[in-house]
């Protein structure tokens, strides 16, 4: 089995450190898992890849310049790879992987791997991104796993998960008892909805709220901005914490990684229903909503409510912990990599 063989795993990030989290969750845990982890350092690239960007060239010249920059950074990681004897490797819809170098990899014995941690009908160039995949991981189901499939690759349903690491006991919190965080990007019902909430105190993370009058007190910036210590803190000590995954409430299937490190940290959350939560949580550790105006309800009925707070909060980090690590999504991972090197 692939899971009792040490392998040698080299993780390829993406350029932006959008995957930051994820990275160091599966580097940990491939490591519990016995296996040998490198990483490659992406962030040493970046200066490449500014410079070439702001040249002052035209369109075209920037257009092939970004791609001979890629195919230097792809041809890296082959050297890498040829050179520190890996046996997988694995990276994300952004990694400076191209399909050339995947290909070459392929040809050496290399298993090569990518985590779909994008919606694949928001990311237009998905399959060129997980061309030369030999398993493809993804945070998306049917009908997605089956197209995987008829295009050759192994595919293996993958969602986000939970670091362990974060787990703090409920019982400790000292929540700000009028401390409502929002967590995602605003339209105009998600604000209607929450204008009459923020005198219990609030604060707004995310794209859009900027521009709706009543909230702007409220609003600190992009989700992005916050650090994992000020995301662990937040999550942790807030009351309520509202996880709006699209601004078209009620639609959508994949569960962001909020949902999961919320739990984990033993934060209570308000979260937008998707269609794949019902088969990971039970509405006795989630509070899912369907609409802005039932959110606004909830907000009610629970911000003064400490004890059913810390009730759903103790529930999602026990299913969190037991279903939802980073530890059992790349045991699902390695045994995908398994099957296809059968």
């Amino acid at each position: 089995m692939m899971n009792n063989t040490q392998q040698h795993i080299l993780i390829v990030p993406p350029l932006d450190k959008s995957e930051a989290c994820i990275v160091t969750g599966c580097k940990e845990s491939l490591e519990k898992l016995g296996h040998k982890v490198s990483v490659f350092n992406t962030e040493a690239w970046v200066p490449v890849c500014s410079a070439l960007q702001n040249l002052p060239v035209t369109l075209a010249h920037q257009d092939a310049l970004g791609s001979q920059g890629m195919e230097l950074i792809s041809g890296a990681v082959v050297a890498v790879v040829e050179s520190q004897h890996i046996d997988i490797v694995l990276g994300f819809p952004q990694s400076p992987l191209t399909s050339s170098s995947r290909e070459k990899m392929q040809a050496r014995g290399i298993v090569t791997v990518c985590w779909m941690t994008e919606e694949y009908a928001s990311f237009p160039y998905w399959r060129k991104a997980i061309e030369c995949c030999d398993v493809v991981a993804t945070i998306q189901h049917e009908p997605f796993i089956s197209e995987l499939s008829v295009l050759g690759h192994v595919p293996v349903y993958l969602p986000f998960a939970a670091k362990s690491a974060c787990c703090t006991p409920v019982v400790t919190h000292t929540a700000a008892e009028g401390m409502i965080a929002v967590l995602g990007d605003a339209s105009d019902e998600m604000a209607n909805a929450l204008s009459s909430h923020t005198g219990r105190g609030m604060v707004l993370w995310g794209d859009g709220w900027e521009k709706y009058e009543q909230l702007v007190p409220y609003y600190q910036g992009k989700l992005q901005s916050l650090t994992r210590s000020e995301r662990k803190a937040l999550y942790r000590d807030a009351a309520i914490i509202v996880n709006i995954h699209s601004t078209d409430v009620g639609t959508g299937d994949s569960v962001n990684m909020e949902t999961f490190a919320i739990a984990s940290c033993g934060g209570f959350q308000l979260v937008d229903k998707r269609t794949l939560m019902e088969g990971m949580f039970s509405y006795d550790e989630l509070v899912m909503f369907e609409s802005a105006e039932e959110l606004s309800e909830l907000l009610t009925e629970f911000i003064d409510d400490r004890n059913a707070r810390l009730e759903y909060a103790r529930n999602a980090q026990k299913l969190v912990l037991a279903k939802h690590t980073y530890e059992q999504r790349m045991e699902s991972l390695l045994q995908a990599i398994a099957e296809a090197i059968k």
